[in-house]
C-alpha cells in the first residue's frame, strides 16, 4: 500500500520538447505514476482520503506538493508516502505539475 502511494505522486516537468505535440511532456509523463492513485484523470480520491485534484488551482497544488515536499512524516500514513514522493522534485517541477493538473478537467 506505502509503494502504491509512493509511485503515485512522483510529479513534474522540466524538459524541453522538439514537438510537444508528439511527445508528451515531462510533466504529463510523470502525473502517470500519480495516475496509480489519483486516476488518470485526476478524479480519483487516492486511499479514499485526498481530495479530487483535477482542476484545483495551481497555487493550492503548489501549496499542497511544497508541504509535502518540505515535510518530515516519519509514520507510514499516506502523508508520509506524499512525503517520499515529491521530496526530490526541484521547486520548478512543483510547478510545472501543478500547473498540469490544475488543467485537468473537472468532473
Amino acid at each position: 500500500m506505502t509503494k502504491t502511494l509512493l509511485i503515485c505522486i512522483g510529479l513534474l516537468f522540466v524538459s524541453s520538447h522538439v514537438n510537444a505535440a508528439e511527445e508528451p511532456s515531462r510533466a504529463a509523463t510523470l502525473f502517470k505514476q500519480c495516475a496509480g492513485c489519483h486516476g488518470a484523470d485526476g478524479h480519483n480520491k487516492a486511499f479514499g482520503k485526498s481530495g479530487i485534484i483535477a482542476g484545483q488551482s495551481a497555487e493550492d497544488l503548489i501549496e499542497s506538493l511544497t508541504f509535502f515536499k518540505e515535510s518530515d512524516f516519519k509514520t507510514h500514513s499516506s502523508t508520509a508516502v506524499m512525503a517520499k514522493q515529491v521530496k526530490n522534485l526541484s521547486n520548478q517541477d512543483v510547478i510545472d505539475l501543478a500547473n498540469f493538473i490544475s488543467k485537468l478537467k473537472k468532473q
